[in-house]
């Protein structure tokens, strides 16, 4: 195995570490844990730390909304924001991003807007695969082929 090999190794063990204590702090946790882990995570991979901050308040708010935790994602929400502007927006468009790629489309304003956001900030990786993902266009009846509009059918 080589160093760089080895690097990539303790990152994806490390982001393993972050997702599990995300899910052991339950709905209601106020995150201790898994933002402790987040700034580690952040020091040794390099990662913006409001980047992964707010990443990270965005999944235990997720977590919470999805466990009927409404006022604990609220408050997850709020400290969010409170990672920066530039974080937050970042978290939007990969949520965007991961929800298209296992979806296969995305309404095309938003694939859009996902491939502006990448140009904007100069991220060629989020670019191509944005533009991987299927446009849904407009008045399109199947999103099982969002190629397909409704007027062919």
């Amino acid at each position: 195995m080589t160093v760089e090999g080895a690097g990539q190794d303790y990152l994806t063990r490390q982001i393993g570490a972050l997702l599990e204590a995300i899910r052991e702090e339950g709905p209601v946790g106020e995150g201790r844990r898994s933002f402790r882990l987040a700034g580690h995570l952040a020091a040794e991979g390099g990662f913006h730390l409001g980047d992964i901050l707010a990443a990270t308040a965005h999944l235990l708010a997720v977590h919470a909304w999805n466990n009927g935790y409404l006022a604990a994602a609220e408050l997850l929400t709020r400290r969010m924001r409170e990672f920066g502007a530039e974080s937050v927006e970042l978290v939007q468009h990969l949520v965007r991003l991961e929800t298209g790629s296992e979806q296969g489309w995305l309404p095309l304003a938003d694939r859009e807007a996902l491939i502006d956001y990448a140009r904007r900030v100069q991220r060629p990786d989020i670019e191509q695969r944005a533009q991987a993902i299927a446009p849904l266009l407009p008045d399109v009846s199947d999103p099982e082929r969002p190629d397909r509009m409704a007027s062919e059918s």
